[in-house]
């Protein structure tokens, strides 16, 4: 299963899955480490940073996995503020037009950027909260 980094709002009942192919965040998962490094380059939090997940189904994913997470501390869901990640989408979506070759796929991490900047927009307007969450697509 493909690995993605989605933008999950705060009171936002959870969307349907899209297909494989065409999800959005897949770039931004492959590309992780890297664009961590353009954020701390460009003084702006990282995607990895802000990333969270919700308890209740990160234990149904481990015990998918088999274990048992009652025996583990399972995090607090973290939520930030919509204008923090569009600050960090904006400033990626800068540095990336800036530094193409440092990307081996640089177009569908720009298309990702943009997704989530405009998920993120819709978010401050409407005053809510974020974060990024990794899903199997």
């Amino acid at each position: 299963m493909a690995l993605a980094i989605v933008v999950t709002l705060e009171n936002e009942p959870d969307a349907p899955a899209p297909s494989a192919k065409t999800a959005p965040g897949k770039a931004l998962a492959r590309e992780l480490e890297r664009l961590d490094y353009a954020a701390k380059c460009c003084k702006t939090p990282a995607i990895s940073s802000l990333l969270s997940e919700n308890p209740a189904a990160l234990a149904a994913q481990m015990r998918e996995e088999g274990f048992d997470p009652s025996k583990m501390r399972l995090p607090a869901e973290k939520w930030y503020d919509a204008a923090e990640g569009l600050k960090s989408m904006r400033a990626l979506i800068e540095y990336l037009n800036g530094h193409f070759n440092d990307f081996k796929q640089p177009n569908p991490i720009l298309r990702d950027l943009k997704a989530a900047e405009a998920v993120l927009v819709g978010a401050q307007a409407s005053g809510k909260r974020f974060h990024f969450t990794k899903s199997s697509v």
